[in-house]
C-alpha cells in the first residue's frame, strides 16, 4: 500500500511541478536550491512534499504494535455494537446474553492473538508474582497454598504481568 501511495504522491509532485514549472527556450537552465529541492513553493507542491516525507518517516515496533491491535479490534466494536442493537430491538435477554458472550470470546481470542495470556487459576500453586491473596479458606484436601478460586482474572503479556490474579488461598489446618 505504502509503495503506491507514495507512487501517486511521486507522480502528483512531477505532474504538479510540469504544470507549474514557466516556459524556457530551451537554452536556460533554472536556478536550483542548494538543497537539491525545486524553488516552486505551489500548494500542490508543498503537499506532496509533506506526503513524502510523511511515508519516509519511520514507524517503530510499538506503534505498529498498537496500530495492528486496534485495527483488529475494530471489528470486536462492530459486534458489540450489533449486540446491544439486538438487546434494545429483541427484547429477549438469552438472546442478548449470547450475542453479548460471542463478542467477549471474540475480543479475547483478538487479545490473545496478540500475546495475551491468562495467569493460571484455580488448584494452581499461588504464586506472588503472578497472584495477589484477596482471602484464605480452611481446606484439608489441597495442598496448603494453592489458589482455590479467581475472583479476578489476572492477564499477561508475553512474559509480563498485566495484572495479578486476586485470588483465595487454600490453608491446611493441620499446618496452623
Amino acid at each position: 500500500m505504502n509503495k503506491n501511495v507514495l507512487q501517486d504522491t511521486q507522480d502528483q509532485f512531477q505532474t504538479g511541478y510540469r504544470n507549474q514549472r514557466p516556459e524556457t527556450s530551451g537554452n536556460e537552465i533554472a536556478p536550483q536550491r542548494r538543497d537539491g529541492g525545486s524553488n516552486d513553493h505551489s500548494p500542490h507542491t508543498s503537499q506532496c512534499e509533506s506526503n513524502l516525507q510523511v511515508l519516509h518517516h519511520p514507524i517503530d515496533d510499538e506503534t505498529l504494535s498498537a496500530f495492528e491491535l486496534m485495527k483488529d479490534l475494530l471489528p470486536v466494536m462492530d459486534n458489540l455494537e450489533r449486540a446491544i442493537l439486538t438487546g434494545q430491538h429483541s427484547g429477549d435477554f438469552d438472546e442478548f446474553m449470547e450475542a453479548v458472550e460471542v463478542v467477549r470470546n471474540q475480543f479475547f481470542d483478538t487479545l490473545t492473538n496478540h500475546g495475551l495470556q491468562e495467569v493460571s487459576g484455580s488448584w494452581s500453586p499461588f504464586n506472588s508474582t503472578q497472584h495477589v491473596a484477596v482471602g484464605h479458606e480452611d481446606d484439608d484436601g489441597h495442598p496448603h497454598g494453592s489458589v482455590m478460586d479467581v475472583v479476578e482474572q489476572g492477564y499477561r503479556l508475553r512474559d509480563r504481568v498485566l495484572r495479578p490474579s486476586k485470588v483465595i488461598v487454600s490453608r491446611n489446618r493441620s499446618i496452623h
